[in-house]
């Protein structure tokens, strides 16, 4: 999946997990472009504000990301609330701008970011952040093809209108009161999607199929009252 048109073909193929999808399109799309992270951000009609899937951001870097509930120092944030592309093409341009967010940007090696609404329903607010690390030497971002990728995300959460595909339910109890309920195994499965490990990475870890793996995060996700794992980052956060 080295070309655009092969990620847009996966895509349409109405893959369930939003996450995945992340991924994918972080590992095997951008990632000789070196991509530091890739995410899916929503901003509700009551301000509230969710990352509903990330790829290449560790869980200690989500949690760090809380904070952009009470600031508007990040081009996140300039994204949903203006509807508009918010493009910085290097570090010094992102401490121009956003003075106070430079730490987090220093943290996670961002040299460029990307930030593209996503234009999905009336309800929220939507973007699609694409931020990288130090371009090759003498090479240069696509713009457009970062902005194809964007209409591609379009083009699939239309597809999958009604399916819950991005919304997230209030949990009835706290996340981690959920987790302490699974079993063993289970919990030991969260754990290591809380890691950031991929399906494949956790059937290693356990000695177990990636069939099981994709089972058990069935029920998991049942138990737990979720959709896809980026809900279990988003919850747990919420919480802190």
């Amino acid at each position: 999946m080295k070309r655009v048109e092969d990620f847009a073909d996966y895509l349409l193929g109405s893959p369930s997990d939003l996450q995945e999808i992340l991924y994918n399109l972080h590992k095997n799309v951008l990632a000789e472009d070196n991509a530091v992270y890739v995410a899916l951000t929503e901003k509700t009609a009551t301000g509230d504000l969710f990352i509903l899937g990330s790829s290449g951001l560790d869980q200690e870097s989500l949690v760090g990301l809380s904070w952009l509930r009470t600031t508007t120092q990040f081009p996140t944030i300039d994204c949903l609330n203006s509807g508009n592309d918010v493009y910085l093409p290097t570090k010094e341009a992102w401490l121009e701008k956003y003075p106070q967010s430079v730490l987090f940007r220093e943290k996670l090696g961002i040299e460029e970011i990307f930030c593209q609404p996503i234009h999905w329903n009336q309800d929220s607010s939507y973007c699609l952040s694409l931020a990288f690390g130090v371009a090759a030497p003498g090479k240069s971002r696509d713009l457009e093809l970062l902005r194809t990728l964007g209409r591609l995300f379009e083009t699939y959460l239309d597809k999958t209108r009604g399916n819950k595909v991005v919304t997230l339910e209030p949990p009835a109890t706290s996340m981690k009161r959920k987790i302490e309920a699974l079993n063993d195994r289970h919990r030991e499965t969260v754990n290591l999607v809380i890691k950031g490990l991929n399906n494949q990475e956790i059937a290693d870890a356990q000695g177990i199929s990636v069939n099981t793996v994709k089972s058990d995060l069935k029920k998991i996700f049942k138990d737990l009252g979720v959709s896809y794992r980026s809900q279990i980052y988003a919850e747990m956060i919420d919480e802190e």
